[in-house]
């Protein structure tokens, strides 16, 4: 993946080594990529902190996430009726003798209080139920039978964790920012824990079961992008974006493996004992994920921040530059700032930036919930629909990298919305006229493609945009609100398509073609410093032209010495 960044960016950055005049009249000073470039950007301390912790880090991370959606499935089921075992009767042929139909398909809640054949009349299940394992074992709510007159239990339960969930990632966000990433990670990763051995505890004790599962969906995303800061922090400006990449292609293993686990074991049990797992595993190499130098110095803490970057170096076989203790001093200046939720209306631009990726992040969760939940109504393996998902995940990630490298991140991410607009548009186009649904099926993959690669460049353009004091914090609020607007898209997707089938396409189009008209007010941050301190942010982009296509690399200190 170094290799790759390296050869990727290359090309972009000799263009814009020719473009340095923008900087000519600005003092050149040392900053942190210039001591990465020294000490080693892509040495053996990355490289191990990136396969662990961002990539194996990920996939943990998703695994013990999605793990609980796949748990809380509720597989086909019907009522059982004894006395099958003495009689010859195939399982088809028993439930036509006392089951009835609802729609052409076996009821789930009725049966015959006798044989269909006596005329019988219909009425609730009297002796539990049975459901089909063909996809899924047991569950927990086949194992709670939370069916028919209890089924709401199940979504009752989704809706509060993940609103709950939302509200703890904000806390977590916080402790990121006041506390440092070293804790914020360490903390995420014991919290996956506790949450899934209090899962395994708890079905029977629904408030705390769903406080249980709160915990691991709180702390998902700000794991993610403190692992994600991490790197980008202590890598030069040319790799971050395979960083990003590393991470996000990630997701897709995970979602994967999550899948082949519950297919994989016999019970939901062993399926979140076997994430538990994978969990202490990452705990074993927790010595290998330092504290953010950046975020040391912005707190005032220099002294921890210089051993951290001679372990980096010595780890790296090299050594620090003279000009080391110059940028910490002056970074250190950042301390005096105010850290705290209200920090983000220090500035204008700060504020602007922040809403920006708030819109860039619900509008591509929302498509990507929209079509989640368009599959799951259809009768086929779920591996087979969640692989096929994730590989035009993994694929889109890869373009977004390339695209990003090669012609900026602010333009990307406005073509990456405004397709899924144009392709919504036509979706609406294809119902009126009336198509095969494969044809649509097709369309509306492309719109995930796209959607996966627009989520990607707003994660990356979050931590370039954002100072190093406040990146947790803005990062929490961005994926807190983007958390609660999927909450709307059940409503866009059944009840709108309810009225009409070509709404929810509407709606989607029309709002997507609004973000990428939005998101293009966003800076570009491609071969941009990180900014440090709440100023760096109230500064970051201004000045340069709105239709701009050059990415522009600030000079580098160390090759004017």
């Amino acid at each position: 993946m170094g290799n790759l960044a390296h050869e990727d960016d290359s090309i972009a950055f000799q263009t814009v080594n020719q473009t340095n005049e923008y900087h000519q009249d600005r003092e050149v000073v040392p900053a942190f990529e210039d001591i990465m470039d020294v000490i080693g950007s892509t040495g053996k301390f990355q490289k191990r902190l990136n396969t662990v912790f961002i990539c194996y880090g990920t996939i943990v991370n998703v695994l013990s996430t999605q793990m609980y959606n796949f748990v809380m499935q509720t597989p086909d089921h019907w009522c059982h009726v004894p006395g099958r075992e003495f009689t010859n009767l195939t399982l088809d042929e028993w439930k036509s003798a006392t089951i009835p139909k609802e729609g052409g398909t076996f009821s789930k809640c009725l049966m015959y209080n006798g044989s269909a054949l006596d005329g019988a009349s219909e009425v609730p299940c009297q002796h539990g139920w049975e459901y089909d394992d063909t996809w899924y074992p047991l569950t927990v709510p086949s194992e709670m039978n939370w069916v028919c007159d209890d089924m709401y239990i199940v979504s009752d339960v989704m809706f509060y964790a993940q609103n709950i969930g939302a509200g703890l990632g904000l806390l977590f966000g916080y402790m990121g920012d006041m506390y440092g990433r070293r804790p914020l990670q360490l903390a995420c990763v014991v919290m996956h824990v506790v949450s899934k051995l209090a899962t395994l505890c708890t079905p029977s004790l629904i408030p705390l079961f769903v406080v249980a599962e709160s915990l691991g969906v709180g702390v998902a995303g700000v794991m993610l992008e403190s692992a994600v800061s991490v790197g980008t922090e202590l890598t030069d400006i040319r790799n971050r974006s395979c960083i990003n990449c590393m991470a996000c292609i990630g997701v897709p293993i995970g979602l994967v493996s999550t899948c082949l686990c519950v297919q994989m074991f016999p019970s939901w049990k062993h399926s979140l004992l076997f994430a538990v797992l994978c969990c202490l595993i990452l705990l074993l190499f927790c010595r290998w994920f330092p504290e953010s130098p950046r975020w040391l110095t912005c707190r005032g803490r220099e002294e921890e921040a210089l051993r951290v970057l001679r372990r980096v170096a010595a780890t790296n076989g090299s050594s620090l530059p003279p000009f080391t203790l110059q940028v910490l001093h002056r970074v250190a200046k950042a301390k005096r700032d105010r850290v705290g939720y209200l920090a983000i209306f220090s500035s204008w631009n700060l504020f602007r930036n922040t809403l920006l990726l708030v819109i860039a992040k619900s509008l591509c969760w929302m498509t990507m919930l929209a079509l989640v939940l368009s599959v799951g109504i259809i009768s086929v393996n779920p591996l087979v629909a969640v692989s096929a998902q994730a590989v035009a995940q993994a694929a889109s990630v890869l373009l977004q990298h390339y695209c990003g490298t090669h012609f900026g991140r602010r333009w990307s991410s406005v073509a990456c919305l405004a397709l899924v607009g144009f392709l919504g548009a036509l979706c609406v186009v294809l119902l009126t006229v009336g198509v095969p649904s494969v044809a649509m099926a097709v369309v509306v993959m492309a719109m995930q493609f796209w959607s996966s690669a627009g989520s990607a460049v707003a994660n990356l353009q979050s931590i370039e945009v954002h100072p190093t004091c406040l990146r947790q914090i803005t990062a929490s609020v961005e994926c807190t609100v983007a958390g609660v607007c999927l909450s709307l898209v059940p409503y866009i997707v059944f009840q709108g398509g309810s009225v009409d089938r070509r709404l929810p396409f509407a709606i989607l189009s029309a709002i997507h073609l609004l973000g990428a008209l939005s998101v293009s007010f966003l800076p570009e941050t491609a071969l941009q410093r990180l900014p440090e301190s709440l100023q760096d942010a109230a500064e970051f982009g201004r000045g340069r032209p709105y239709f701009s296509w050059r990415l522009i690399a600030p000079p580098s200190y160390v090759q004017g010495q």
